[in-house]
């Protein structure tokens, strides 16, 4: 039978701590992130969205963010005292403006911050034409089928989405700030399709309400822009939009179902 001798135990165990509390087993001190977002007049912005990553990659792609803040009503946003000390990168972003800029990605320049801050970070954001598709996910809402209603064949569009299969209903789009997009058929693939293809775009103009025009058989305002990669809608001939309508975040993609008939899909922004 072993006998423990507890003062032996006791003394282990106090000496133990105090080395901790000297040397390796001092706590880290954690630091938050504070600062305010401005445009580019110096005036304050309410509303941004405020994400903060640790790796460069992740900040182009949008993935694996540390937290997500929103700026107040004088511009300002803070976090908790979550971080330890070192490089983080800050994306903002609002409507059509953010801290992006394709030039410095380009150079492999991405807006950083050193933590702990000496003071609050000022963020400034600008209008641009990466801003509304940038760091972006978008998931697919609806399919329409564009048909001819009676004898006056007249083109419409009728929504198919109770009858679609889970495949297309799974599909997503994402898109990162180095202009590549990630065409994701999700957990149910579609038969011949990958799981995953990569592709690049170019994003509209500047943003505004001029250059609109109607989604064919709408009254929806919208901007085509350029997209290649996408094997299968390449082969259908298909043209994607970016709705005018800032307040309605959504996608069109419109393609050859069969000679003689259209297919709408309508992919709205996570």
């Amino acid at each position: 039978m072993i006998k423990i001798k507890w003062e032996t135990v006791f003394n282990f165990f106090i000496i133990n701590l105090l080395l901790c509390s000297l040397f390796s087993c001092a706590k880290t001190e954690l630091y938050g992130v504070s600062g305010i977002v401005v445009d580019e007049y110096g005036n304050s912005v309410s509303n941004a969205t405020i994400e903060i990553f640790t790796r460069p990659e992740d900040w182009l792609t949008g993935q694996n963010v540390l937290v997500t803040m929103v700026s107040d009503r004088n511009g300002d946003f803070e976090s908790s005292k979550i971080y330890e000390s070192g490089s983080f990168y800050i994306f903002v972003k609002k409507l059509d403006s953010s801290n992006w800029n394709i030039r410095d990605v380009e150079q492999a320049i991405y807006p950083q911050i050193e933590l702990p801050l000496s003071n609050k970070t000022v963020q400034v954001i600008t209008r641009n034409n990466m801003s509304l598709l940038a760091n972006s996910e978008w998931e697919i809402t609806n399919v329409l089928l564009e048909y001819s209603n009676g004898d006056n064949n007249v083109t419409e569009w009728q929504s198919i989405w109770e009858s679609t299969n889970n495949c297309i209903k799974d599909n997503s789009l994402h898109f990162g700030k180095d202009l590549s997009v990630r065409f994701c058929e999700g957990t149910y693939m579609c038969m011949g399709s990958n799981i995953n293809e990569l592709g690049v775009f170019v994003p509209p103009m500047i943003f505004s309400s001029m250059g609109c025009t109607n989604l064919i058989h709408t009254n929806q305002k919208v901007k085509p822009f350029e997209i290649s990669g996408w094997t299968e809608m390449e082969g259908k001939d298909a043209v994607i939009y970016l709705d005018c309508d800032l307040g309605l975040n959504q996608i069109y993609l419109i393609y050859k179902h069969t000679p003689s008939t259209k297919r709408l899909h309508v992919y709205s922004r996570f």
